[in-house]
């Protein structure tokens, strides 16, 4: 669990947005982050210091995104990097449909003490075209209903905690 003080990364997504906003109770959080609604969030509120990764933005959701963006992020390393999984599956991990936020994830991950994936159950069983992670590139997923058994094997052979949110 996310303590006062803790550093954090989070990608773009509204999975992550969410996190975001439940975040916002603690106080004195270091967060780096591709996403303009992220960074507004947290920014300025209960001593938090928020860094924004440059690059061009992407006027659909506001993150920044290409090479200098993912030069950006990793340079930093966190306690908790959080991504928001856009595909789960017990034989593809985690993917993506877009390049450029498969190649921000691996970036965001890469960066984490622990290696967070947040997405709801209706990511369970999909598979984009892009690969981020193999299911043991993860700590932790956080999701707000239990796994499918064959799912959920993969994820204890593989040592992934699984949260179920409320």
């Amino acid at each position: 669990s996310v303590r006062d003080g803790d550093t954090l990364m989070l990608d773009t997504g509204t999975t992550t947005s969410f996190v975001a906003r439940e975040l916002a109770r603690h106080r004195q959080l270091t967060v780096i982050t591709n996403s303009t609604d992220i960074a507004r969030t947290l920014g300025s509120i209960n001593g938090n210091r928020v860094f924004i990764a440059g690059g061009e933005i992407r006027g659909d959701s506001g993150a920044a995104l290409g090479a200098s963006t993912v030069a950006y992020l990793a340079q930093f390393t966190v306690k908790h990097a959080v991504i928001s999984a856009s595909a789960i599956s017990a034989d593809s991990g985690i993917t993506d449909h877009d390049m450029a936020e498969a190649d921000i994830a691996r970036a965001i991950l890469s960066c984490g003490e622990r290696k967070i994936a947040v997405a709801d159950s209706s990511k369970f069983q999909k598979r984009g075209l892009v690969q981020v992670c193999p299911l043991s590139g993860i700590t932790d997923l956080v999701t707000e209903m239990p796994p499918p058994a064959q799912l959920n094997a993969v994820f204890v052979q593989s040592g992934v905690t699984v949260t179920v949110a409320r």
